[in-house]
Parts: structure tokens; sequence; C-alpha cells
């Protein structure tokens, strides 16, 4: 899930700028299915966790919820975060009633706001959103808050993406994401290059690693 960090400017020069809406696009993504690596993370937890204590996943970005309402029908409680207000309004005003225990919320960057231990870690196509400078140590961060055993699952865009050379957003090699994962077991990779559109419609050239990743 593309977080809701600086989507505005993703727009090419000279072309008119359309009043932006985060309502329209919580509503619009909201009907999305949840990303392929959260439902492989979840598949492959669900089947070693007979017995284990409560599960504690963080969705870094969460956006319109559609990765934390998925978490929650899993049993797992969630804490969502994201640096709009009105997603976190969103999440809380759309969770099912029977879920609302389970599920926290916190607005904030990804660089100030503290991440507590937890079992898994969803970042749906948002950390690309963080700046280079501020990327390691943000990873950093991810890879404390995993416990051992734990899970990463999300995106990285590579290098050929159309947007690469914005100098506001973090880009990767294979190699490079393969060495991110070090402390980590992959468990699913997948790097794919496709002509397709943005959350708004507009025509893009997409170059994404899905990761599934067990911490060791």
């Amino acid at each position: 899930m593309i977080t809701s960090t600086s989507l505005r400017t993703r727009i090419p020069k000279g072309r008119k700028r359309k009043k932006w809406s985060w309502h329209k696009y919580y509503e619009k993504t909201a009907k999305s299915a949840s990303s392929d690596t959260l439902l492989e993370a979840l598949r492959l937890a669900d089947a070693e966790s007979f017995g284990l204590r409560d599960r504690f996943a963080i969705d870094l970005g969460c956006g319109a919820g559609r990765d934390t309402f998925e978490l929650l029908r899993h049993g797992w409680k969630v804490l969502a975060i994201d640096n709009q207000p009105m997603a976190t309004r969103w999440v809380r005003s759309k969770v099912a009633l029977q879920y609302r225990p389970s599920l926290r919320t916190r607005t904030g960057s990804f660089i100030t706001t503290p991440l507590p231990k937890c079992d898994l870690l969803n970042a749906s196509r948002s950390l690309p959103f963080c700046s280079p400078r501020n990327f390691a140590s943000l990873w950093r961060k991810i890879v404390a808050s995993i416990r051992p055993g734990g899970r990463f699952s999300g995106h990285f865009f590579g290098v050929h993406d159309e947007w690469a050379s914005l100098t506001d957003m973090t880009f990767h090699s294979r190699e490079q994401v393969e060495r991110l994962l070090r402390n980590f077991k992959i468990e699913h990779f997948h790097e794919k290059e496709w002509e397709g559109t943005t959350a708004s419609g507009r025509k893009k050239h997409w170059h994404v690693f899905s990761v599934v990743a067990r911490k060791l």
C-alpha cells in the first residue's frame, strides 16, 4: 500500500495538477485486495503459530487500511501507522466493531514514530517514500522492532522505476535489497517491471521488489 507521504508531488512538469482528495484516494484504494506480500506472510505465520501468544503486527503506512483489516481478520493485534491524520481516522471509522479492541492507530512520520517490538512488520509500497538520507536509520529501526522469528513483508522500488529520478524517494538495486535482508531468511522474493497506473490513474513504469523474510 502506498503511504500517504507526498503522493501529491508525483505529477510531471507541465501537466495540470488536479485537486487532490485524500478521501477519494482512500475510497479507491480501500476496494483493492490486500497486498500479495502480506497474504504470503500470513499464510506462513498461520502454518506455525498454533498455541503461541497473541500475535502483534505493525502496518507501516496503513493508508485506507486494507492490510490492517486483513491482519485483524486473521486474529492479530495491530498498530496502524500513517503520517496523514485522515488515514488513521479512516481506519478507525471503518474497522468492524469486533476488531476494535485489537486495533491501535498512530499518526506520525516513519522517522520519528517509535516502533515497538512486533511479530510482523508490514510495509506495502510505503518504504520508498522515505528520503535516502533517512532510509538507513529507518531500516535499522525496522529490523530492531521485529522479534527473532518474526517477519517483514513489503516492497522496495527498483532503480528502473519511473520515479527513480526523484531525490526525495529511495530506490534499490536487487543486490542492495538482498544486503538489507542479510539478517533475515528470505521466504519470498519477486522482482517485477511493468507498465501500469498509479492510484490516481496516471500511467507509470513500475519496478518493484516484493519481499517476505523471517528474522534470524
